[in-house]
């Protein structure tokens, strides 16, 4: 029979708990929180395929391009799935929920040898319930879950180094370090970095720690074994990752994203770093020195995660919002000690001693009844203060319990019809059909569908240098037909199919990562008026009118590109061409009418332009200024060669304005609008007077900025991109887009529920 004290009996029931708690955050709505599972399905699905593994591949992810996923986690989670049976994504949660509740157990034993027992149960209980390892479980960080539990179980290692046997600890020491390495990069990268820092210190001054340098040597042997151990991967990947790599090499739109949305402000980071002298001071304190090794590894733990959240000041730009995962153990190994150190307080004085002269009675009773010194009081009074302190730390940010599910809700992308259409794709369509489709949902389809899909990844998700432009023409295939972008103004045209912004006009800025809409000229608010001999008035709206032709053309191989979209009936056409040069923040918009029929002429021509801010004082008719105080831009109409009556009506922070043309009865009419925006920062438009200065700014503004250079112009036409990346379907979750799929000669409808459209391309648009 083997006894277990009640300590060991807690300390099961807190890890069974940390478990289960996991699991039901990840299987409480049958289907697993977050988009990354869908990677790591993919990932695990190509290494299970049969013949020869090689797992810099991804059979599925961006069309089978090359995958940069250390295979770690994905290689238990297969095996689990072969020996078992269970579905993937059950098996991915089963795996990373018991890896995750054995953090619990891990830095329980860390603080132990550091500390005391009771810091440690504390501590055990505060990463049952910790946020962020919720929240990792969450959005699929799953191989970052895995070394978050490898990295205190190597930092145990190290404290029970004199503990071991020199062969045990070597083996099981190596074990755990190749496992960090094989299993994530970044995670690799942060815990080689607190390793290298901890033991090179104690290298370089021993004294200072008590310690030898051969101990500071020995601790670093198992790494070096651990390397050995998966070089044959590592020797494959780092070539890659060294020509690949986003982070290494760089990628300026990759880095405006991570400094604008991804980093932590420094303010908070220094906040932090009073943690880091926090423990040299609960050292001299409790340890009576400054510098013991054991401490200062766990002030490491803190301090290098907290130097990388600020990298790119340094060049190197890493997603700052992933280094708070590394620090948080650290973190809550303080708070309780602390805690404990609290909880302790009380005894130091003698309550009665304080209250007597204040004749406080209770108190006296109460010491009476139980004496001061005595184990029960101590033991009583600390259970006490401690459940206080953790019910007041219940409403703290970093903690999240059972009924708090706002994590699993915001990442939740699968729905049971959204695995549906997975299913159908699975079933009904051949294994090399190229799919693309939104990145949460693409990542899915890649994973569990099994079909080789591109999908719309955020700049910041993206590893490989390859898939940032695939990324962002997925992200127009999937929002628009055409885009035109000379780097100061771009111009997105959904096409004849779908009456939205047709077109729509953006600004490119430096302080924001997408364009900025300003000007939409939407084809269902277009009207055209003319007189029939027979019939009468007539109106008709340009989006009601069928499609002739639609495409990018050239006048010539050097000219502008221009989209040109031709609707046409019985009576009456109307062609649109947008045509955008490099280097000027003005694009082109020529809108013809034109009569089909001799018993018709033309009465009047009706546009609806939506935009943001407020009009400023028209004091010319041949243009229209709208100012965006909030953004602090300014957008202009110009009317090159006839001028509409305007009329404009602004309600909170966006308006709306319609020019009319008149027509005069005419057979056919041309309007020219030039439409531009640009940085109002250094004018003062608010306070302009007359018109000569009003005209002289847009004027000024319409020409070829001096100095400015000529940046690369983006041109995306969707017929190219679906030839480009030989696309078989598209999938659509935005229903307001189906009318762009569905009325389109190109697609053709093959699956649709309530959540998800599946459009076929046809096979003439390969040709």
């Amino acid at each position: 029979m083997v006894s277990c004290s009640k300590k060991q009996v807690l300390l099961v029931g807190i890890f069974v708990f940390a478990f289960v708690y996991r699991l039901v955050m990840l299987l409480g709505q049958t289907f697993p929180p977050g988009a990354d599972i869908g990677c790591h399905a993919s990932v695990i699905n190509s290494i299970t395929q049969g013949g020869h593994t090689n797992f810099l591949q991804n059979f599925y992810q961006m069309g089978g391009e090359l995958g940069l996923a250390f295979p770690g986690f994905h290689i238990v989670a297969a095996q689990v799935i072969l020996f078992t049976g269970l579905s993937s994504y059950v098996a991915q949660a089963l795996v990373a929920a018991l890896f995750s509740a054995f953090i619990v157990l891990a830095v329980f034993l860390v603080t132990r040898v550091v500390w005391s027992a009771q810091t440690a149960f504390i501590v055990a209980l505060l990463v049952t319930f910790s946020s962020l390892d919720v929240e990792i479980l969450c959005w699929g960080g799953y191989p970052n879950a895995v070394v978050l539990f490898l990295m205190p179980v190597m930092f145990y290692l190290f404290l029970r180094r004199d503990k071991l046997s020199r062969g045990a600890f070597y083996v099981s020491a190596s074990l755990v370090a190749a496992a960090i390495f094989l299993t994530h990069s970044l995670s690799a990268a942060v815990f080689s970095g607190i390793v290298i820092l901890a033991l090179g210190c104690v290298l370089v001054f021993p004294r200072l720690f008590d310690r030898s340098r051969k101990f500071s040597l020995s601790l670093a042997l198992p790494l070096v074994v651990g390397l050995v151990l998966v070089s044959p991967f590592l020797v494959s990947a780092i070539p890659v990752y060294l020509s690949e790599s986003t982070v290494l090499v760089g990628s300026i739109d990759i880095a405006q994203v991570l400094i604008l949305e991804r980093t932590i402000p420094i303010w908070a980071v220094l906040t932090l770093f009073v943690g880091v002298g926090a423990y040299f001071w609960f050292s001299k304190k409790i340890k009576h020195r400054f510098f013991v090794f054991s401490v200062f590894l766990l002030a490491m733990w803190l301090l290098v995660p907290l130097l990388l959240t600020q990298s790119y000041r340094t060049g190197l730009y890493l997603d700052g919002l992933r280094f708070p995962y590394f620090f948080i153990h650290p973190v809550l190994i303080l708070f309780a000690l602390i805690i404990d150190s609290i909880s302790k307080y009380p005894f130091r004085v003698n309550i009665c001693n304080i209250c007597r002269n204040k004749k406080k009675w209770l108190f006296c009773k109460l010491d009476r009844k139980i004496p001061l010194n005595t184990e029960q009081r101590r033991k009583g009074c600390s259970v006490f203060l401690i459940l206080i302190l953790l019910g007041l730390m219940f409403g703290a940010f970093i903690l999240r319990f059972p009924w708090d599910v706002r994590h699993q809700e915001f990442y939740q992308v699968m729905d049971a019809e959204g695995y549906q259409a997975i299913r159908w794709a699975k079933q009904n369509t051949s294994a090399d059909a190229v799919f693309v489709s939104d990145m949460s949902y693409g990542w899915w389809m890649a994973g569990f569908g099994q079909r080789p899909t591109i999908s719309s990844i955020d700049l910041q998700a993206i590893s490989i240098m390859g898939e940032v432009n695939m990324a962002r023409n997925v992200s127009y295939l999937l929002n628009t037909n055409y885009v035109l972008d000379n780097g100061y103004v771009q111009v997105r045209e959904d096409g004849g199919y779908l009456g939205r912004h047709n077109p729509l006009f953006l600004v490119n800025l430096k302080e924001t990562i997408e364009p900025y809409e300003f000007f939409a000229f939407n084809s269902s608010q277009i009207t055209l008026h003319y007189e029939h001999n027979e019939k009468g008035t007539q109106v008709v709206n340009v989006s009601d009118l069928p499609v002739v032709d639609m495409g990018l053309a050239y006048a010539d191989p050097d000219s502008s590109p221009a989209i040109v979209v031709n609707r046409a009936n019985s009576e009456v056409s109307f062609l649109e061409i947008v045509t955008l040069t490099p280097v000027s923040q003005f694009a082109n918009l020529t809108l013809s009418a034109q009569s089909l029929n001799p018993n018709i002429t033309l009465d009047r021509l009706e546009l609806v332009v939506d935009s943001p801010g407020t009009l400023l004082q028209q004091t010319t008719n041949e243009t229209v200024a709208v100012l965006d105080l909030e953004a602090n831009i300014c957008g202009q109409l110009i009317f090159a060669h006839s001028t509409p009556t305007v009329t404009s009506r602004y309600l909170q922070d966006r308006g709306t304005t319609q020019l009319s043309y008149a027509m005069q009865d005419m057979s056919g009419v041309e309007v020219q609008i030039l439409v531009g925006m640009f940085s109002a920062a250094n004018i003062d438009l608010q306070n302009l007077t007359g018109m000569e200065s009003l005209e002289q700014i847009l004027r000024t503004n319409l020409q070829t900025p001096a100095g400015v250079p000529e940046l690369a112009m983006t041109i995306f036409d969707y017929r190219v991109a679906l030839q480009q990346y030989n696309v078989s379907y598209v999938v659509n979750r935005n229903f307001e887009l189906n009318p762009k799929y569905a009325n389109d000669p190109v697609f053709s409808s093959v699956f649709i529920n309530n959540k998800v459209a599946i459009f076929k391309v046809e096979t003439n648009t390969h040709n």
